[in-house]
């Protein structure tokens, strides 16, 4: 690692828990519904303006499979969590060499962001990658792939994959561009995709993604269905459970605890009754997200179901502060 990365990595780490923030006072915005239509079975991912109150952009979930981080400052790769991933790795591997599914143990990215843990160490070109690429919409597997890293830059990634089996044999340069926070590549027509919009324009993405539970040695990961931020361009949330929505203003702002991981939204704003076999949503839980542009907005969701009663459509009211 080098010095120019080790600053970026110290300038993130020291901006994770921030209390005094700058604050421009001007009025308050007005309240708006909004309701985000993921599907019934959460096939979406959508990618949404706070400012705006717009979604910017939105794909499938399975349109893709691993994303590389498209900053010179570093040269992470993410799997895709949405269709619950996990990867494996054999060290001193020859790629040609026979793998046993059985044998393998698996690995997952954390949910909290790069700088809390990748399942992919990218500096490991004299491993074999095998990606168990999860889930399809309709609750098969999408099968296997397996990779090598064969060298990275500061400009690209040169990869080679095949199927388990060792046939069809690529290999790929994915460019960097800085752009957005990631560069996309989907297995299924073997090409870079575009999925993550301009990094600058949107704030939060609604979508499915893997959960870990440190403390269930039974069940360690599990898919859930929740919010995103873009928090490696300085998306930031802090949550509010005292305070009504209606009482949160911008006079409060340096009263709360701002972090700017991944899932500082998360999931359990809802809970599942297994009685009743329903969400329930937790209106008292309220956020408060500094975007992109660096304004201030509180958010509590209200809903999970659209009027025809299917679930998927995380439903919020939201104000700019």
């Amino acid at each position: 690692m080098n010095k120019i990365q080790l600053i970026f990595i110290f300038l993130l780490c020291i901006s994770c828990e921030q209390n005094e923030l700058p604050i421009q006072q001007h009025p308050m915005g007005a309240v708006e519904t909004t309701q985000i239509n993921l599907g019934s079975n959460y096939s979406q991912q959508i990618f949404y303006n706070l400012k705006d109150n717009i979604t910017v952009a939105n794909n499938v979930k399975t349109d893709w499979d691993l994303a590389f981080s498209s900053s010179i400052y570093n040269n992470q790769i993410i799997i895709n969590s949405s269709t619950f991933s996990q990867i494996s790795e054999l060290e001193n591997h020859i790629f040609e060499n026979p793998i046993t599914i059985a044998d393998l143990v698996w690995r997952w990215d954390n949910p909290k962001g790069l700088y809390n843990g990748t399942a992919l160490n990218s500096n490991q070109s004299s491993s074999t990658f095998i990606l168990d690429r999860g889930y399809n919409l309709d609750g098969t597997a999408r099968g296997y792939r397996k990779f090598k890293i064969d060298s990275i830059n500061n400009n690209s990634y040169f990869l080679s994959y095949a199927e388990i089996g060792n046939t069809n044999v690529n290999n790929i340069e994915i460019k960097k561009d800085g752009l957005s926070n990631f560069k996309y590549f989907s297995f299924n027509n073997n090409a870079i995709v575009d999925i993550e919009p301009d990094k600058n324009t949107w704030d939060l993405v609604f979508t499915q993604y893997t959960h870990l539970f440190n403390d269930n040695i039974e069940t360690p990961a599990y898919l859930v269905t929740g919010v995103l931020t873009n928090y490696l361009n300085n998306v930031m949330v802090a949550q509010d459970t005292v305070n009504s929505f209606e009482e949160i203003n911008l006079d409060m702002i340096n009263s709360y605890n701002f972090l700017n991981h991944q899932d500082a939204i998360g999931y359990n704003w809802k809970v599942y009754n297994f009685e009743s076999q329903n969400y329930t949503v937790n209106t008292d839980l309220n956020y408060i997200i500094k975007d992109v542009s660096n304004r201030y907005f509180k958010l509590h969701f209200i809903d999970f179901y659209n009027e025809y009663g299917e679930k998927g459509s995380p439903k919020f009211e939201l104000q700019e502060l």
